[in-house]
């Protein structure tokens, strides 16, 4: 039962219709007359996966605008990790200059094999083209970086292969923007002096108003964006490649990340009684 399923998961993945965005997580598809939401960040984390292990040794890259220094990049990681919370400075900085020196270390292998190229002053210069036409979130750079330093096993070239390439999915993969959906209700997160409003007891309707002067209108535009190009991206790149090149593990079947909602033969039959 399960392996026909599976089957079934593999047709659904090859021939689906994107039909739009659902929420901050799942997109709409239709296959034949089913509907199913997908979660685009599984999707996109396998999908991202498994181009790393197919690109190896043979990447594009991407070339940064400017050298950033890996230093400056762990710390940034290691001041906005919670589970650091406890951790003083200067032992976030002595964790930053040792998972520097690791990568230093690991320079020439990880350029060779994943086109992630880190000159001899410690800055990283390029990154590789996983899936064309597509470029990561960059906001997430710092944390990629410290799970390079951190979750890489070096010392075992299977392993190294493996979590590398599941790093760089990761990395890659089409998480929601680090600036929260303005749309409906999320707006009043874009608010001037929003957090002095609510603990004077301003009722919830007056949060949510559209007042432009109410309004931080260059943070809103920066968040707009971000979310348009990602749907976008999850249109005319993610589905598109998606249907060319992932193969569904069997994961897939068991774990949310396809789920039917709807058949649309029952629901003609229910507007047909209407």
């Amino acid at each position: 039962m399960i392996y026909v399923f599976l089957l079934g998961l593999f047709d659904i993945v090859k021939n689906c219709t994107y039909v739009g965005v659902a929420d901050e997580v799942f997109a709409l598809i239709q296959h034949n007359t089913l509907l199913y939401l997908v979660n685009v960040v599984n999707v996109s984390k396998e999908l991202m996966y498994q181009q790393a292990l197919c690109r190896f040794g043979n990447f594009n890259a991407i070339q940064l605008s400017e050298p950033a220094p890996l230093l400056e990049l762990l710390t940034m990681a290691l001041k906005d990790d919670e589970s650091m919370s406890d951790v003083n400075e200067k032992e976030k900085l002595e964790i930053a200059e040792v998972n520097t020196e690791i990568l230093k270390e690991n320079a020439e292998m990880i350029n060779e094999y994943f086109s992630i190229h880190i000159d001899q002053g410690g800055n990283l210069t390029r990154l590789p083209v996983v899936l064309d036409q597509y470029t990561p979130d960059m906001d997430r750079l710092p944390e990629f970086m410290l799970t390079l330093g951190n979750d890489i096993a070096w010392d075992v070239e299977k392993e190294c292969f493996r979590t590398a390439a599941a790093a760089i999915g990761n990395f890659y993969a089409l998480h929601p923007p680090i600036l929260p959906n303005p749309s409906g209700k999320g707006i009043r997160l874009y608010k001037k002096n929003k957090d002095s409003m609510e603990s004077a007891g301003q009722a919830d309707n007056d949060l949510t108003s559209t007042d432009e002067d109410d309004i931080d209108q260059e943070l809103l535009a920066e968040a707009e964006a971000a979310w348009a190009q990602r749907e976008w991206t999850i249109q005319h790149v993610l589905f598109p490649s998606m249907r060319l090149f992932l193969k569904p593990p069997k994961s897939m079947a068991t774990d949310g990340t396809f789920v039917q909602i709807a058949s649309l033969d029952k629901l003609y039959k229910i507007f047909e009684r209407c």
